[in-house]
């Protein structure tokens, strides 16, 4: 006889047994954890998407042939973290799959991976910014050189002017990468929490 079944049997009988809350919030957990599911089916596709269109990066910016092994190596180092961390990605994935709400401690494990897992998100994060970086570097590069200008010849202003965009840029995009991840998964790390929290008191 599953739950169901067996609170309408008490309530029909009109019984003072009161069914424990913290059931109930267990099932109630299914909904988080159904949202993570939700939004990791679509960000897995999109990610490896992305990894594969930005191989393209030096056709469509028009690098020279000279500069590819700069890009590529660069390319190489964050298609290999990539891998690690999809691999990840995709292991909490399969998690959260088998995850019943049948036991409380299967939700606090749960709770305790999708914490991780966005740690390991925002860190996966960062490490695309030195690839990025040398990609922008290269593209300010060809552009200055299509134009006769080199860094050089830049007047000290400029320069000043490059290394502060360069960290603005720099911090807002490490911004973006922690407000992003509270966005997708913090809503739902917060409700798994609170019914923790909750079932504790």
């Amino acid at each position: 006889m599953n739950f169901d079944q067996l609170k309408e049997q008490w309530n029909k009988e009109d019984s003072d047994v009161q069914i424990p809350d913290t059931i109930q919030q267990l099932k109630e957990s299914k909904h988080p954890i159904e949202k993570i599911q939700k939004n990791m089916k679509k960000e897995f596709p999109m990610q490896i998407l992305a990894i594969i269109l930005m191989a393209f990066f030096p056709l469509q910016f028009k690098f020279p042939s000279s500069q590819y092994i700069i890009y590529y190596v660069s390319y190489t180092v964050m298609v290999v973290i990539s891998s690690y961390y999809l691999f990840g990605f995709y292991k909490f994935y399969k998690q959260t799959e088998l995850y019943t709400g049948n036991t409380k401690n299967s939700l606090w494990k749960i709770y305790h991976e999708l914490r991780l897992n966005m740690e390991r998100y925002q860190s996966f994060g960062f490490l695309l910014l030195p690839h990025l970086l040398i990609t922008i570097g290269l593209v300010i590069y060809n552009t200055m050189k299509e134009q006769g200008k080199s860094l050089p010849e830049l007047s000290a202003s400029h320069q000043q002017g490059l290394i502060i965009a360069v960290l603005i840029g720099t911090l807002g995009f490490i911004t973006s990468i922690v407000l992003w991840t509270k966005y997708i998964y913090g809503g739902s790390a917060n409700q798994l929490e609170n019914i923790l929290n909750e079932m504790d008191e």
